[in-house]
């Protein structure tokens, strides 16, 4: 029987799920996004008409139909109810014959769909009222209705679709109910019933009797200087680990795996979290400590407890390496190590979360780069991660220019040598632990004199400080001159200076060091499986 694959995708996910000024309501906005894609193709369903749904997640719809009119008629009804749920558009393709190739269907469909959202065809008529008024909290949507949005606030106007997010972000009465988003993932954290009943998370309107908060509030109670951290990764040539699934259900299992894997990535950290560093944290209820943002295909943007947050990314690299090398392996597909790119920005908890993912979309693009040139010149695959500390208004600082530069990053997810592509971000964690007793004036020295780009002919005058420095540190505490000379070793070259050459094609080769970086993420380079207390020394 002849079929007809059709290929949807919503149109600019991140503007939509983002359109608030409270992060309560991303959650609500991915949360809105989850149950579209898991309900309504279903309730769409015409009558008399095979239907098979091959991917619906994250926005993006690839649908079998053995009628290629009622797949228009379907299409053009998903994009109808999408725009009614989230006053958003969604694209919908041309739907493409399945003959005998079902990948070459695919790519077509796949070229289609682009082509449409390049180029939208008709008229969309816009809303036009003699009198309104725009929505307080996105600025930007025509309100419907003058109500009370939060508890305790006055009443403001306020449009359709915020009002779905919030209604979507407030759930039922238990976590395991809140479909498929967040209930997905506590259940993957917590899976006894009876304990995710009594479970709390970040911005939850009552938690055990205290009074409600932002989400970042309740993670910024983890730093004593309120800071908090954001966690963004996307997967890495996943356009070719798709592009290999020749038929329809091997494209389903892969979606469905996909997706299970970014949540037991995810969740593996959180429990560690939960189970290692519980008996130090604010309060005792059962509280989930990370609050997941976007969760959708391989895209994650999410709110994370900052002390741990350069482990809590190695570890979410290194669990999906893992769950997704296995399901590449079950389904049989020719393709490279399964990789993934992630960024981390820390900030304050007053920090605007859309700051927050401008900033680390730059560092996450960064390491995308990054990560794909190694690809290209050695033939080898390796996770990338990428990090940004917010200090003061600086959103994303400068990258360094030089012949010597005060960074490695991005560090690759590795527990071998990458040669002169850079570094483990292991090490950079590792050494953290081993410099824990440094007092904090050696460590001021330290990256005062490194935290600098220089030219060629300024390393001379440069090393003649460092040796002073060293042969000083030397002199007053023998144990700590030799733990400082191991982590430069470490962080960057064996022979001193220290430096590290860095290759990275097409860019030419320069030298950089790992201190600077470590030095700048101290306070948020702990180890996930080690008591906080024991970085506590009397220095």
């Amino acid at each position: 029987m002849t079929q007809y694959l059709l290929a949807a995708e919503a149109d600019k996910i991140q503007d939509f799920i983002f359109r608030s000024s409270r992060l309560r309501e991303v959650v609500g906005g991915s949360q809105l996004l989850s149950r579209f894609c898991n309900e309504v193709p279903g309730r769409l369903q015409p009558d008399n008409t095979k239907m098979e749904v091959i991917i619906n997640a994250g926005g993006s719809f690839r649908i079998c139909f053995n009628d290629k009119d009622k797949a228009n008629r379907f299409g053009a009804d998903l994009a109808e109810v999408y725009r009614r749920a989230t006053g958003s558009s969604l694209t919908v393709a041309e739907p493409v014959e399945v003959i005998d190739d079902f990948g070459k269907a695919s790519e077509m469909a796949e070229d289609n769909l682009r082509k449409a959202k390049l180029w939208h065809a008709g008229w969309q008529s816009q809303e036009q009222i003699p009198y309104t008024a725009f929505c307080a909290s996105c600025g930007v949507g025509l309100a419907t209705t003058y109500t009370t949005y939060h508890k305790s606030e006055d009443k403001q106007y306020l449009c359709a679709s915020c009002l779905n997010k919030n209604a979507e972000r407030k759930g039922r009465e238990h976590p395991e109910e809140l479909g498929p988003f967040l209930g997905a993932f506590f259940q993957e954290v917590i899976k006894e019933p009876e304990r995710l009943a009594q479970a709390s998370w970040p911005g939850k309107e009552e938690r055990n009797g205290r009074s409600k908060k932002d989400p970042t509030e309740d993670i910024a109670d983890y730093d004593p200087r309120r800071y908090v951290a954001y966690l963004l990764a996307d997967g890495n040539a996943m356009g070719e680990v798709f592009g290999e699934c020749k038929d329809p259900k091997k494209m389903h299992e892969l979606s469905k795996g996909l997706t299970q894997a970014m949540h037991q990535a995810l969740a593996v950290p959180t429990k560690e979290i939960m189970d290692n560093i519980m008996e130090n944290t604010p309060s005792s209820d059962l509280f989930i400590p990370v609050l997941p943002l976007i969760l959708g295909g391989d895209d994650l943007f999410a709110l994370i407890p900052a002390p741990w947050a350069l482990d809590f990314a190695q570890s979410f690299c290194q669990v999906y390496e893992s769950e997704m090398d296995k399901l590449v392996k079950r389904l049989d597909l020719i393709v490279p190590r399964p990789t993934i790119s992630a960024a981390v920005v820390i900030c304050k908890s007053k920090h605007p979360y859309k700051l927050a993912h401008e900033a680390g979309g730059a560092r996450l693009k960064d390491a995308k780069r990054t990560s794909k040139r190694i690809n290209l010149e050695k033939k080898e695959s390796y996770s990338a991660i990428n990090f940004e500390v917010v200090l003061g208004g600086r959103l994303v600082s400068a990258p360094p220019i030089g012949d010597f530069r005060p960074t490695l990053r991005p560090y690759w997810v590795t527990n071998n040598e990458v040669d002169d592509c850079g570094l483990s971000i292991k090490r950079l964690i590792e050494q953290r632990w081993k410099l824990r007793d440094i007092p904090n004036k050696r460590l001021s020295e330290l990256q005062s004199l490194y935290d600098t780009s220089l030219d060629n002919d300024e390393i001379e005058p440069w090393k003649s400080q460092l040796d002073r420095l060293l042969l000083r540190i030397n002199q007053r505490n023998e144990d700590q001159g030799g733990k400082i000379e191991t982590a430069l070793k470490s962080l960057g070259d064996s022979n001193s200076p220290y430096w590290r050459e860095v290759s990275r094609y097409p860019d030419p080769a320069w030298y950089g060091h790992g201190l600077p970086d470590l030095l700048e993420a101290w306070d948020f380079a702990l180890k996930l499986d080690t008591d906080r207390n024991a970085y506590e020394v009397n220095r």
